[in-house]
């Protein structure tokens, strides 16, 4: 069970290095050259973070890739997205309150980057998210991206010199000459915050009164929720070491295999091309290992026998952190994670006879005096996904019965299962 144990955690090791290196993801798209001429072809899409500076494009699948950088091109689309190029100014100054200070004049940097197109049409509403993290909007007047000013910073009060944070909103009054069409957009600027949810919906009000189409907005991913159900077998190993109890350390249990199952419900985030989920599981397991050990007494015909056995069912509650990777059709995914898990039944018995000059004595009785009925364990898993259905190899190292500090009772469990998305 212990190799078995390593080589689950080697592979799972193994295909995290190998997958964390080959991050290529052709997806179709398009590129407007600056005399703007469209090419079709596919784009090394990344659900990118922080807003490309560049990107790899090809006009078929055996062509090399070109990197085209925000002054090559005006704009490029993949996956539903859209990005500008251009030169702008951003504001670099953390919003964090732990990172604020008191300097209100604005920090301004300018960047050459592409910027996500959040809406386009009449009035169009742009993203930069830049190297520090910080996020930008921006509109664009006369062909050229305009920042929208946002800053946060500490003043000091009166005499007390009590620090309050401040808000430069300076974008408020640009939103209100730019979207001044709206008669009614006055009043919806008060509650808009210099956030994506926020002034997208503004836009949106903007179009619904003036009646103007809309040409592109961005879709907004939300969270994926999936439900199935886990069947398969369970390999599990019971090992006692300790000072305490020899009669149970010195014992070799054999394996137990039995039925074990259960529920899932995995979230998966939108970003990162919805390779990162939450997987929580409703899940049953137990395991029975029997096994005996026979000791020589003082004389030549006294000797002990002692036969013990344990057999626990749990219910258990699984959390883990799940990555998977396209491969072709299927997708390869390691997890990683904890499970609480609490007994449904016992069985923790030992018999010992006792035969002094032929006279035969039996005890019989717990096996372990003092055992605990909750469980927690570390989860490693890695398997396959192919539409709705699924493989996993799974090893779990739990904590086992014992409560005596000088005894542990480590029960390794290498799982085979098999997963269906309802």
């Amino acid at each position: 069970m212990k190799t078995l144990t390593k080589f689950t955690m080697a592979l799972i090791l193994t295909l995290v290095f190998s997958l964390s290196y080959s991050q290529q993801n052709y997806l179709p798209g398009y590129i407007i050259k600056k005399n703007k001429d469209t090419i079709n072809g596919i784009i090394d899409f990344r659900d990118w973070d922080k807003t490309p500076n560049e990107i790899k494009f090809k006009s078929s699948n055996t062509n090399n890739p070109i990197v085209f950088n925000p002054l090559d091109i005006i704009e490029f689309g993949v996956e539903d997205q859209i990005y500008s190029g251009g030169i702008v100014e951003t504001e670099v100054t953390k919003l964090s309150t732990n990172e604020l200070k008191t300097y209100e004049q604005l920090n301004i940097k300018v960047d050459t980057t592409f910027l996500q197109v959040l809406i386009r049409g009449d009035k169009e509403l742009f993203y930069y998210k830049n190297k520090d993290s910080r996020e930008n909007y921006y509109i664009k007047r006369d062909g050229k991206f305009d920042l929208l000013v946002h800053k946060k910073y500490l003043q000091k009060q009166g005499t007390t010199g009590k620090s309050v944070i401040i808000e430069n909103n300076r974008y408020l009054g640009q939103l209100t000459l730019y979207l001044k069409d709206c008669n009614t957009i006055s009043s919806k600027l008060k509650n808009t915050t210099y956030t994506e949810g926020s002034l997208f919906r503004l836009f949106r009000h903007y179009n619904e009164c003036t009646s103007l189409d809309i040409a592109f907005q961005k879709e907004r991913k939300k969270l994926i929720i999936e439900v199935g159900a886990l069947v398969g077998a369970s390999l599990t190993s019971l090992k006692f070491s300790g000072s305490r109890f020899p009669k149970l350390t010195r014992v070799d249990y054999p394996q137990s295999v039995n039925f074990a199952g259960g529920i899932f419900l995995d979230l998966i985030f939108p970003k990162y091309q919805r390779k990162w989920s939450i997987n929580s599981e409703l899940f049953y397991s137990s395991y029975n290992v029997e096994n005996q050990f026979k000791e020589v007494l003082s004389g030549e015909n006294n000797f002990s026998t002692t036969t013990t056995e344990f057999a626990y069912s749990y219910i258990k509650i699984n959390t883990l952190v799940r990555f998977k990777y396209p491969v072709g059709h299927m997708f390869i995914y390691v997890n990683a994670g904890f499970s609480n898990g609490f007994s449904i039944s016992e069985t923790n018995y030992m018999k010992e006879e006792f035969v002094f000059n032929s006279m035969v004595s039996i005890v019989e009785g717990r096996a372990l005096p003092l055992t605990r009925n909750y469980e927690q364990g570390i989860l490693f898993g890695t398997g396959l996904k192919y539409k709705r259905y699924s493989f996993e190899i799974r090893t779990e190292i739990g904590t086992g019965i014992s409560k005596y500090i000088e005894l542990d009772s480590t029960p390794t469990r290498f799982q085979f299962l098999l997963g269906y998305k309802f």
